[in-house]
């Protein structure tokens, strides 16, 4: 395989595109670093050094020392000069009013953010570009107490301005003063060390003739003597001095405008993108705004460091997925034909072909200059053809015969008059209808177990159960011409998923019916048991009417004469009493349930034990009964005029 980037994206750079293909791939595996000089943002408006140079002497009116040749004095030695004359707190207010403005363009530094695959930058530059194109994706260092921080920033690209930033003038690096202040055996220095033993760097924006940049490199050399990783400098420009220059420390020259070279480098990592993706899942959160910028998104989830199968989804309607498939049939293979009825229309479903069907050959599959599948791949162990509709509706599902409807539904139609698939596939559930002339067709479907809007949900199992009962179901919609109805099927459901159907849409109207009348809102949890079922349908039931038997009840009262006479004589008639809440638990909510007791035949079963306590004369008399003919019920009533306090059996354990 090679790397090089696609031969239509770019113009030819004959003789630089080896070396620039090598970094191209070194940087998309974020194993480089970026050492940046003043020629790389000159294109932005900003001075390189020899035109800060002139102007700091034009601002001086004259040369230091009188020297007629203003490229032989070095921009140190002018600076030092301006100083004596104007003072430092002048010169960095002239530093501001060059390199402090707002840029006039950026292109390039916003494509290095774009692809976010440098970790790190060293400049020498004063200028904000990074800053301003990066934005909250980057952290500027200055000083060695800044430094140990940015182990904060895992996500963020670190910028080491070793000559200083202008928002703290007392790290702005220009003076011979500032140069003797300047220690290399700071931290930030260290740490720069480190980065040159552990990256590749490229060295842009610089000329190798210059004598500062020759005596950067020289003690870059002497610091890192057997370097492993290869460092390159970009200069469009080359001469015999400058290539014995480039060789002498070891570089590899990649002879090409820094702008073009950063064209290349960015148009690469866009195009390698999602293949780089697959190969290290931490760039896919890094990759996500070069997708946006390509017109579309990517779905997927991560679980135990397992990527989920990838879909990727246009945001442009004018963005498709690009390529060349070939197949050659191995012997006599129905997928191919399978494959041709796909594609004019005969056939509905997806068509699935192997290696063993056929060779299958796959060439520049691209997605607006992003490569699908690696370009160094040819063929392929199988694909999945799936049809896109040929139609789209919005329609309402109705089961007439039972005033059911379900509003508002996307239904994609798929093949053609011969052969058509009907889809609507909703959060909640799947349908799958296929005409069939006079015999009424097929329908398939599935839903989620769960549905959290209760009223939808009765709706939806009330629709799939009457499909199950063998109603008739229609389609409504503005856009069709007339109404269609399916008037028989053929369901793949087995008996087991009908009572489940038929199970959950009972659940569900239980549900609805105890929200009702208790006037409660449930927060439906993501698992319903099978003892909440069973609680939910207790509840249901007795809300509704069904009384619950009690084996007896106990009811506390106050010890009077009143209460004496009343109760402990014997009461053969109709034994009632209300104003009572049972307390019920259901989805973590606590259900007031008023009720009334009711019962015949009632006979006091402690009566040993209350005449003992009238004997004491303890304040209170708990009152034990059962009913000798095994009449006692409690019954829901709407509403209390009072409340008393009855204990009788949990209605978990009613019958």
């Amino acid at each position: 395989m090679t790397d090089a980037i696609h031969p239509t994206t770019v113009p030819d750079h004959s003789g630089s595109y080896s070396e620039l293909d090598s970094l191209c791939k070194l940087i998309r595996e974020q194993k480089v670093i970026l050492w940046v000089g003043s020629g790389f943002s000159s294109y932005a408006g900003y001075p390189t050094g020899s035109e800060l140079s002139s102007i700091i002497l034009s601002a001086t009116g004259k040369l230091p020392s009188d020297d007629p040749d203003p490229s032989s004095v070095s921009l140190k030695k002018i600076a030092d000069y301006y100083a004596a004359l104007k003072g430092r707190d002048s010169l960095i207010n002239l530093l501001k009013e060059h390199y402090g403005k707002i840029p006039d363009r950026c292109e390039a530094h916003k494509s290095l953010a774009l692809i976010n695959r440098v970790k790190y930058i060293i400049t020498t530059n004063y200028d904000p570009l990074f800053e301003y194109s990066y934005g909250n994706k980057i952290v500027t260092i200055a000083h060695d107490e800044e430094l140990p921080g940015t182990t904060d920033y895992p996500e963020k690209t670190i910028l080491l301005k070793i000559h200083g930033d202008l928002s703290d003038p007392d790290s702005i690096i220009i003076t011979s003063d500032d140069y003797e202040k300047f220690d290399k055996d700071s931290i930030v220095w260290n740490k720069i060390k480190s980065l040159l033993a552990e990256y590749s760097v490229v060295f842009i924006g610089y000329s190798v003739s210059d004598s500062n940049v020759k005596e950067m490199l020289t003690d870059i050399d002497k610091r890192l003597k057997g370097r492993k990783h290869p460092y390159f400098f970009i200069e469009h420009k080359s001469d015999e001095d400058k290539r014995k220059t480039i060789s002498e420390y070891d570089l590899r020259l990649i002879k090409m405008d820094a702008l073009a070279a950063v064209d290349h480098i960015t148009e690469n990592a866009i195009q390698y993108a999602h293949i780089d993706c697959m190969k290290d899942l931490t760039l896919l959160t890094k990759s996500d705004q070069i997708f946006a910028d390509q017109g579309f998104h990517v779905d997927y989830s991560i679980s135990q460091s397992k990527i989920s199968p990838i879909s990727f989804v246009s945001d442009d309607p004018t963005v498709h997925p690009k390529f060349s498939l070939t197949l050659t049939p191995k012997g006599e293979s129905k997928k191919i034909h399978e494959f041709h009825d796909l594609i004019v229309g005969k056939k509905c479903d997806p068509v699935t072909i192997a290696a063993a069907d056929c060779d299958i050959g796959i060439h520049d599959v691209v997605m607006n200059k992003v490569f699908i599948i690696d370009p160094s791949k040819t063929s392929l162990n199988e694909i999945v053809i799936t049809p896109n509709p040929v139609k789209e509706h919005i329609v309402d599902l109705q089961i007439r015969s039972r005033q059911i409807r379900l509003n508002d539904l996307k239904m994609k139609v798929y093949g053609s008059p011969e052969s058509i698939k009907l889809v609507i596939d909703d959060p909640d559930f799947n349908l799958t209808i296929r005409p069939s002339g006079s015999k009424g067709g097929r329908i398939n479907f599935t839903t989620k177990y769960i549905i959290f809007d209760i009223d939808r949900a009765c709706t939806i199992f009330g629709l799939f159960s009457a499909l199950i009962e063998g109603e008739a179901i229609e389609f409504i919609s503005p856009t069709m011409l007339e109404t269609a109805s399916i008037k028989s099927s053929t369901l793949k459901e087995s008996l087991a998923d009908s009572d489940m159907i038929i199970s959950l849409y009972q659940m569900y109207r239980d549900l609805h019916e105890i929200q009702n009348r208790l006037s409660v809102k449930f927060q439906i949890p993501t698992e319903i048991t099978i003892d909440d079922q069973k609680q939910i349908r207790r509840i249901s039931l007795f809300i509704q009417g069904r009384p619950q038997s009690l084996e007896d009840i106990s009811v506390t009262f106050a010890n009077t004469g009143e209460i004496q006479e009343q109760f402990l004589k014997p009461n053969k008639g109709v034994f009632r009493f209300s104003g009572s809440l049972c307390e019920v638990a259901l989805f973590s909510k606590i259900l007031k349930i008023p009720f009334l007791i009711e019962g015949f035949d009632m006979k006091i079963f402690n009566k040993t034990e209350i005449q003992a306590a009238i004997e004491r004369g303890d304040q209170d008399l708990k009152i034990k009964w059962k009913s000798e003919s095994r009449q006692l019920y409690r019954k829901f009533v709407p509403s209390l005029s009072k409340e008393i306090s009855i204990k009788t059996s949990q209605m978990e354990d009613a019958s």
